[in-house]
């Protein structure tokens, strides 16, 4: 066998090598970009967190409420509402009110407090809280 055959098939070797390691390369750079896309390129998420609602709490923890999230929970007169909002960041605004429309309360830009709410009117009353420019916190109503 001469010489130069021999080098020429070491080269080709060489070079089938080379190309199918580049091929591996360029095929996990590709897919590590296209995971890092898919999973990290979700900036308009509406809410993240956890909901719990029934017949005496409505119970709301949240990382991200660029939505409005509601539950309803029939309430007498007199009854009160023990209320803690707690804001991390972001702006919330928050209703209640019954099905009459009659407001049992409203806050634009809430901040970080507790207080009670009385309720004046008997009814179904819709608990409401909208979020915007990526609010985290929580927010409680309690029946006592």
């Amino acid at each position: 066998m001469e010489k130069t055959s021999l080098l020429n098939m070491i080269n080709d070797g060489v070079l089938q090598m080379v190309k199918i390691k580049f091929r591996s390369i360029l095929s996990i750079i590709i897919s590590s970009a296209l995971i890092i896309c898919i999973t990290g390129c979700n900036n308009n998420q509406i809410f993240s967190g956890s909901k719990t609602c029934n017949d005496n709490q409505f119970l709301v923890d949240f990382d991200v409420l660029n939505s409005t999230v509601s539950s309803k929970m029939f309430l007498l007169q007199g009854e009160k509402i023990e209320t803690t909002i707690d804001i991390k960041k972001g702006d919330l605004d928050i209703i209640v009110e019954n099905e009459n429309g009659k407001i049992a309360y409203q806050g634009n830009d809430v901040e970080s407090c507790k207080f009670i709410i009385e309720i004046k009117e008997a009814g179904t009353h819709t608990f409401c809280i909208t979020g915007a420019k990526k609010p985290k916190g929580s927010v409680y109503f309690n029946k006592s």
